[in-house]
């Protein structure tokens, strides 16, 4: 019970500090427009947000358009996210590595600017970090009723936003690596689950890929530019960033097909959100991959080895590291900001029609 409620607790406790100081971002406050004005702007501009903001605009029709309560699911579902991380690490690992792995995911900033903002991130984590669990009971115990809740948890993955679909590659790594060890015949229903799974946001895939195709043409970044800013931005601070990537590079466990599994978790969502930029225009930013994280914490766990006074070292250094990040993204402008500086905050609006990024438009003098 710890592992997974302790990180939980305390990333409430953390995200709660500050939640109310950061004036609302480019991407907040869409929830308390209109369900027309949302559609439309996802439908113009940016459909990878559009089913979370739907979501949250009839949220704050039930609770109020309150900057907090528009950030209370961000921090609802992060929370969820650093204890579903801990019962990861408990049903893989060890129940010590399990609670390391959490409150090491718990310590990040950028964890933390996920939980405070009225934006699809914290939710996405979430729902990535639920289907990477429901994968792991469905292999371990098929069923109809494990590989339904893991096909929803996808599902609602890629409604949230799709580029957290990225989590899918190390899925498919991980049904190889099981099938490869048992040639267990019942793993291949991820195979049918997975392609129905990707029914609901499929429309949503596909207008963002052609808004991307549209948005880059004008854009005067360049992919090196995401490269550069992805270590810092992808974890809020980059010696915080550097010591848990040392801890992952050093984990050493005595199966070594799971941890080649979390390594494919951790690593290949951002790489195939490099190879993506380099192939089609630099992506927005390293945020689209945060669903990685909870991997990573899980081999930086997998180095301490669920030991007392080495998870206490680990987790203080991190989180030590961590502060000036913190502070950052919880002061009054924190969420203006961003380390990838090379990208504008978005294309020209229409004059007509707020949030279009229609080719006319763009050409368009403002």
């Amino acid at each position: 019970m710890a592992p997974s409620l302790l990180p939980g607790v305390a990333m409430l406790a953390i995200g709660r500090i500050g939640l109310l100081t950061p004036l609302p971002g480019p991407d907040e406050g869409t929830g308390a427009a209109s369900a027309a004005m949302i559609i439309d702007l996802g439908r113009d501009q940016d459909s990878g947000r559009l089913a979370y903001h739907l979501f949250l605009h009839y949220w704050t029709v039930l609770t109020g358009d309150s900057l907090a309560m528009q950030r209370l699911p961000s921090l609802i579902a992060v929370a969820l996210a650093a204890a579903l991380t801990g019962e990861l690490g408990r049903r893989l690992l060890t129940p010590g590595a399990g609670l390391c792995a959490g409150l090491l995911l718990v310590s990040l900033p950028i964890v933390n600017r996920a939980a405070q903002g009225a934006e699809p991130w914290g939710p996405a984590l979430f729902l990535a970090t639920l289907a990477t669990l429901l994968l792991y009971l469905a292999m371990d115990r098929p069923g109809w009723v494990r590989w339904l809740g893991y096909g929803t948890a996808v599902a609602l993955t890629g409604l949230a936003h799709p580029a957290a679909l990225l989590i899918l590659a190390g899925h498919s790594w991980t049904v190889f690596s099981r099938w490869r060890l048992s040639r267990e015949r019942a793993l291949f229903w991820w195979f049918p689950v997975t392609v129905l799974s990707l029914v609901p946001p499929a429309p949503l895939l596909s207008l963002g890929v052609r808004q991307h195709t549209g948005l880059f043409t004008w854009h005067p970044g360049t992919p090196w530019d995401l490269a550069r800013a992805a270590p810092a931005e992808f974890f809020g601070s980059l010696t915080a960033g550097l010591v848990l990537i040392g801890l992952a590079l050093a984990a050493r466990w005595t199966d070594r097909e799971l941890l080649r599994e979390l390594t494919a978790l951790a690593v290949l969502p951002p790489l195939l959100l490099l190879a993506a930029s380099f192939l089609t225009g630099p992506l927005r930013a390293p945020r689209h991959v945060l669903i990685a994280l909870p991997a990573v914490a899980l081999c930086a766990a997998a180095a301490v080895r669920g030991l007392r006074l080495r998870t206490l070292i680990a987790v203080v250094l991190v989180a030590a590291l961590g502060v000036p990040g913190q502070h950052a993204v919880r002061r009054a402008d924190g969420h203006l900001v961003t380390a990838y500086r090379a990208a504008p905050p978005g294309p020209p609006r229409c004059r007509r029609r707020p949030g279009c990024a229609a080719r006319c438009c763009r050409a368009a003098p403002r």
